[in-house]
């Protein structure tokens, strides 16, 4: 059971990096998008982004939160979160909230972005290795908490979308077709 949790949060992470680094999105926006399309969320991809674009670089450039962590925090409220209000049904999402971002900051001593970053170069090579390392662990952390919470979830992944891999020439002409991720 771990050996298969462990390969599966593996795969994610590599498909976080692996779109991430092909620049088909960034750090929030993979992270998001990856998790729902892996446990066959009910975001459409289009939205997913969307949601996620304003994360990227420390909540929209300002190097405050981390925009992986970002990512993977909506990633655990579309599975684990509130469906509407009442009191007291957000202690799950709450609880693995709390889980992932104790992991993250055991992890890289910081949940802020400009620290993260510090010592790269902005837009430089380094930093985006760096940034697409950070997405991948956050991805990795997000889909343990998940899977031990919802652990129906196995069930529906999405094999034949997490196991593929793009090269940045089939990224290009996925971002053309309209395709990505």
């Amino acid at each position: 059971m771990a050996e298969c949790l462990s390969e599966l949060q593996s795969l994610i992470q590599r498909r976080v990096e692996n779109v991430f680094a092909t620049r088909q999105l960034e750090c929030a926006e993979a992270v998001l998008s990856v998790i729902n399309r892996t446990f066959r969320g009910d975001l459409p991809d289009a939205l997913a982004v969307r949601l996620a674009s304003g994360f990227p670089e420390g909540l929209g450039r300002s190097g405050c939160l981390c925009g992986a962590l970002s990512g993977a925090i909506m990633a655990l409220g579309l599975f684990l979160g509130r469906s509407g209000p009442g009191v007291g049904n957000g202690r799950v999402v709450k609880a693995a909230v709390a889980e992932l971002q104790q992991a993250f900051k055991a992890t890289y001593q910081s949940t802020c972005c400009r620290m993260l970053t510090q010592g790269v170069d902005y837009g430089g090579r380094a930093h985006r290795r760096q940034c697409v390392r950070i997405s991948g662990e956050a991805a990795r952390i997000a889909a343990g908490i998940l899977i031990d919470t919802r652990p129906e979830l196995k069930s529906q992944v999405d094999w034949d979308y997490l196991n593929r891999r793009d090269s940045v020439p089939t990224a290009g002409l996925r971002i053309l077709a309209g395709t990505w991720g």
